[in-house]
């Protein structure tokens, strides 16, 4: 678990929980962020990862794929957005993939992911997303 987000503990003095953290952001292809929404922004644990890789070289030209097990989570889509635009990731912007499992029980849930449709739905949001990664990292190259 990273701990509390201080600059004071950026370059040498950065946490080992960090550099793990960093390491597998920086094998990653692209990142797939899926984030409930609290008090119309983004859950304090996810924003602290995010503050400790703001400075850092891993992040910036990263392909980002944003997904939602609600319709109700427009205000942390917008939030993130902005957080990781203004850290220079590429985000993957078309229309939002959203689910909405909230109040489900885990078998309903699971039977709504089992359904012909949302699998469809969900491979075509990923096949989307790998070839929109893909795209990028020809850019970088």
């Amino acid at each position: 678990m990273l701990p509390p987000f201080n600059p004071d503990h950026e370059g040498d003095a950065a946490p080992a929980e960090l550099e793990h953290f960093a390491e597998l952001v920086t094998r990653a292809d692209g990142l797939i962020i899926a984030a409930p929404e609290y008090a119309h922004g983004i859950p304090g644990v996810l924003k602290n990862a995010l503050d400790w890789l703001v400075s850092r070289p891993e992040i910036p030209g990263k392909p980002v794929l944003l997904v939602h097990a609600s319709t109700r989570g427009l205000f942390v889509r917008e939030h993130l957005s902005e957080v990781l635009r203004t850290m220079s990731v590429r985000l993957f912007d078309t229309a939002p993939f959203e689910l909405h499992l909230i109040g489900t029980s885990p078998e309903a849930a699971n039977a709504i992911l089992d359904r012909a449709d949302v699998v469809e739905r969900i491979r075509l949001s990923i096949e989307g997303f790998a070839a929109f990664a893909v795209d990028c990292a020809d850019l970088d190259t």
